[in-house]
């Protein structure tokens, strides 16, 4: 091989280099250089209000517990499951944890098995006056799943049934508050 055509050869190498290096450059300034929004996607929803709408179409009382003030809340809504009017509230606990909140009217057993599924009976605790059941999850998951502890309470014709992922000592914070806003 003559020396020009092995210069050739060889510029050829170290342009592909040199192009390879500009593009990894280029590509590094961009994902360095773009600003990227790390705050939280999910919208926080004032659920008190989204209660006093839902009481006024329900003409019933709708559980609207007060929770620690470094506790939020991400869904609020009534809907219907299995026939019943639903009230739905979703909590983020302080350690960034979910409990969720469904109080069902004109309850029956066919909505508690449907809304505690995949989670078994294991007793009973008394909290804040009131006697609530307990139930875990059957099968325990990681990550955890949005059941991976239940509690529900009978009153009148309603039922209620908390559940997350939160410690069960915000559980009880949270059956604490709603025995309050039943007015025990």
């Amino acid at each position: 091989m003559s020396n020009s055509a092995e210069r050739r050869a060889k510029q050829t190498i170290r342009n592909l280099i040199f192009s390879m290096l500009a593009t990894l450059g280029i590509v590094a300034l961009i994902v360095l250089g773009v600003p990227r929004d790390d705050s939280s996607l999910i919208q926080r929803i004032d659920y008190e209000k989204v209660a006093q709408s839902a009481e006024g179409s329900l003409g019933e009382k709708v559980l609207s517990p007060s929770v620690p003030d470094n506790w939020w809340s991400n869904a609020a809504r009534l809907e219907k499951q299995l026939g019943l009017d639903v009230w739905y509230v979703g909590f983020v606990t302080d350690e960034n944890q979910f409990i969720g909140l469904s109080q069902a009217f004109e309850s029956n057993a066919s909505w508690e098995a449907d809304t505690l599924a995949g989670n078994a009976l294991v007793g009973e605790v008394e909290v804040g006056g009131l006697v609530w059941e307990i139930y875990p999850t059957r099968k325990p998951s990681d990550p955890p799943g949005t059941k991976e502890y239940a509690m529900l309470h009978r009153f009148g014709s309603s039922t209620v049934v908390i559940y997350g992922t939160a410690p069960e000592s915000d559980f009880n914070m949270m059956a604490e508050a709603i025995a309050l806003d039943l007015g025990n």
